[in-house]
């Protein structure tokens, strides 16, 4: 599930006029409102929706909050959202993403799925998938075969291959990418994060330095149409290693964030793996995709992207201190240093690189 900037939920989800958040919640905990074949239900959640998982199949609620980039404090905005996130992963996992369904309250005023009522909130409808074949959990039991990857690899090689560049100014794209870069400066300084200021100042100096060196070749991704509209968030967990692969929960709500270049994006994916215990799956990935497209990235290019995405990684680990519902789970600070730590070391290239 994606995890991306948070909100506290206790503040952003006020009652609304069709049913309460509570009323939701104990409707879709309660396996007959999926009908009779249903025995079980189990409740995740994530800090953007509510996610249900029966035998088969897995329903997604969204939460009424509103975050950076995000806002879904209406059931029509739900609406909305659940479309888009079907419209888009459906290009990926056609066959995972099944469709939406409605949440209606009937004539006896009991909550249940596309039938005869009014509407009071939307789901998105997935198949469930396999949890030992989900490329995390594959990783942390030691057993993730080369051949399945390799798989998963021509999948996604496929589809940003199938993806239209997106048209932008050369100097707009180093501008893009320095304006990110100086506003994680900015998000990781924030005193209610406890970073070493230090470190993060010296991380962004040399992330500045790095990008002024490599203008031109920053440029160039622009100049020769690398650009796309990609996943968004690639991360372990949303790999399934099954046959055939798939691959979910691509970025729904946030059009800026899935323009990506590819190699920024498989940058990311490899930090993950690495982070994950696999670095030999990310790299692994980016060997294929530089094969197939004959990418003619730089090593020095790739190591910064790394170095950017540890950044915004880090900055995004920090900010579950600012949620009372995740902030006890992990040690975030100790994670976020982590990241911070690495973003230095990528940027530690050989000179002829």
């Amino acid at each position: 599930m994606s995890d991306l900037p948070l909100a506290s939920p206790d503040s952003a989800m006020p009652p609304e006029a069709g049913a309460t958040v509570e009323e939701k919640l104990a409707a879709l905990s309660t396996p007959s409102t999926y009908g009779p074949e249903v025995h079980e239900v189990r409740l995740i959640e994530t800090h953007f929706a509510w996610v249900f998982l029966t035998q088969d199949t897995v329903y997604k609620l969204k939460k009424p909050i509103v975050a950076p980039d995000l806002d879904l404090d209406t059931p029509a905005k739900r609406q909305h959202n659940c479309r888009e996130e079907l419209r888009l992963n459906r290009a990926l996992s056609p066959a995972i993403y099944l469709g939406i369904e409605t949440l209606v309250r009937g004539a006896d005023g009991r909550l249940r799925l596309d039938g005869e009522g009014v509407a009071v909130d939307w789901l998105v409808q997935m198949r469930r998938l396999p949890e030992n074949q989900m490329l995390d959990c594959a990783i942390a039991a030691g057993r993730v075969p080369r051949e399945q990857i390799d798989a998963a690899a021509r999948l996604l090689i496929d589809f940003y291959r199938r993806q239209p560049p997106i048209g932008i100014a050369p100097d707009a794209y180093v501008q893009r990418l320095q304006q990110q870069i100086d506003t994680n400066r900015t998000e990781l300084l924030a005193a209610d994060l406890g970073l070493d200021p230090a470190v993060v100042d010296r991380l962004i100096a040399q992330q500045r330095a790095a990008l002024a060196k490599l203008h031109a070749e920053v440029a160039q991704r622009a100049v020769q149409r690398r650009i796309i509209e990609a996943h968004g968030d690639l991360r372990p967990e949303h790999v399934c290693l099954a046959s055939p692969p798939a691959i979910i929960d691509r970025l729904e709500f946030s059009l800026d964030l899935r323009v990506l270049d590819p190699c920024e994006e498989l940058a990311y994916f490899a930090i993950e793996c690495s982070h994950a215990g696999a670095a030999w799956v990310g790299d692994r990935v980016f060997s294929l995709y530089r094969s197939a497209t004959a990418d003619p990235i730089s090593v020095a290019l790739y190591c910064l992207y790394q170095s950017h995405r540890a950044a915004t990684r880090a900055k995004i680990v920090a900010w579950h201190l600012r949620d009372p519902a995740f902030r006890a789970r992990q040690p975030w600070s100790a994670i976020a240093g982590r990241y911070l730590s690495e973003a230095l070391e990528y940027l530690k290239v050989p000179p002829d690189c």
